[in-house]
């Protein structure tokens, strides 16, 4: 990552001095008689502040903190989403998530707002291919089913990075997707501007390409239980913990999907992950049927975060043509939608031969 721009340039904003004392509002979610020994930064981040909080506890022991917080409306909806989000990931991988404490709002700075948990002293390594598979499918299929309902969303607005999620909940995958990248689209658009041929390309994604990859997992017969996703599984979000070893995942961004769309964004070069974990995570869950849609699936889920790439760096061109590359890739496969799609597998049953095109590449 680090041929990527300034991060907090692109979004104008950069946090400001760490407190020297921690607020009377953060203190009250701490443990009664907690005594604050210091406060440092801790981290890096373009659109919260990070701080350490190193503190003792009425019994003596030494209990440390991570805070994180930001300004406004959408800074106490990003607090309550991420402690919304992190409960819910913490309460199926326990061991695996450093526990959320609470969120709240300064007393001193009363539109200022936080989120606070466990710290956690993390390895800066890529996961190991077996770890990162046997965690990540674990949260699903100890997840799976139970969604409210049995429906796709979550409870609150998430955010990846500081794009919000629509998390309107949807009786169908196809309805919560559809929902999902057209709310990332408009807020890359807001960052970028229009452009005629992505509005195009995007129509067609919209009338012609969801409906034939996203459908066919809920009909024929077929049928999807959604489980929880993390949805931003990058490597700056899963780490090693320094002490114990163990395989930590964070900054989820919260909702109840298809487990396949947790995914997405391993096939982008740029995280080093690719095709080794996910035939790994494959061997503990299979590929949902159609089992031949999968690796178009995979690029459907990848452009998302494409475009949310192409959201954050306003100044740099290179994402929003990565993710128009990845789009006309489907339109062109695509070009009848559902329906055409659903004529074409039964003329081709049983042949493996690919349409002549040219795939964006995949992580190897």
């Amino acid at each position: 990552m680090s041929s990527l721009p300034d991060i907090s340039v692109a979004l104008g904003w950069k946090p400001g001095p760490v407190d020297k004392e921690l607020d009377e509002n953060v203190l009250a979610k701490l443990p009664s008689g907690t005594k604050v020994v210091s406060i440092s930064p801790s981290g890096a981040s373009a659109w919260v502040q990070t701080v350490r909080i190193e503190t003792f506890v009425p019994d003596g022991r030494q209990v440390v903190y991570f805070m994180k917080g930001a300004p406004g409306d959408r800074g106490r909806e990003m607090m309550n989403g991420t402690f919304e989000s992190e409960k819910m990931v913490h309460k199926y991988a326990p061991d695996n998530v450093p526990e959320p404490i609470a969120w709240g709002t300064y007393k001193s700075m009363q539109d200022t707002h936080f989120y606070i948990c466990v710290f956690r002293d993390m390895v800066d390594d890529l996961p190991s291919v077996g770890k990162l598979g046997a965690l990540v499918s674990k949260l699903h299929l100890d997840s799976m089913g139970k969604s409210p309902g049995g429906k796709y969303g979550f409870h609150v607005t998430t955010h990846l990075a500081n794009v919000p999620n629509d998390n309107t909940w949807c009786e169908s995958w196809e309805e919560w997707f559809t929902n999902a990248m057209r709310r990332m689209i408009q807020a890359e658009e807001i960052s970028h501007g229009h452009d005629d041929k992505l509005k195009e390309l995007t129509d067609a994604l919209f009338t012609k390409v969801i409906p034939r990859l996203l459908r066919p997992l809920e009909t024929g017969g077929r049928e999807i239980r959604p489980c929880l996703i993390h949805s931003d599984l990058w490597p700056g979000n899963v780490k090693l913990d320094a002490e114990t070893d163990r395989l930590l995942i964070f900054d989820s961004c919260a909702y109840w999907g298809h487990n396949e769309s947790d995914l997405g964004p391993w096939r982008a070069a740029r995280y080093r992950l690719g095709r080794p974990y996910m035939r790994d995570y494959h061997k503990r869950i299979p590929k949902s049927s159609p089992e031949e849609d999968w690796d178009d699936r995979n690029l459907l889920y990848a452009i998302r975060y494409d475009f949310l790439i192409s959201a954050l760096f306003p100044q740099d061109p290179r994402f929003r043509d990565m993710a128009m590359d990845g789009v006309r890739y489907l339109v062109e496969k695509f070009p009848s939608g559902y329906e055409g799609g659903e004529r074409m597998k039964s003329r081709s049953a049983g042949s493996d031969t690919p349409l002549a095109l040219e795939q964006p590449t995949m992580a190897a």
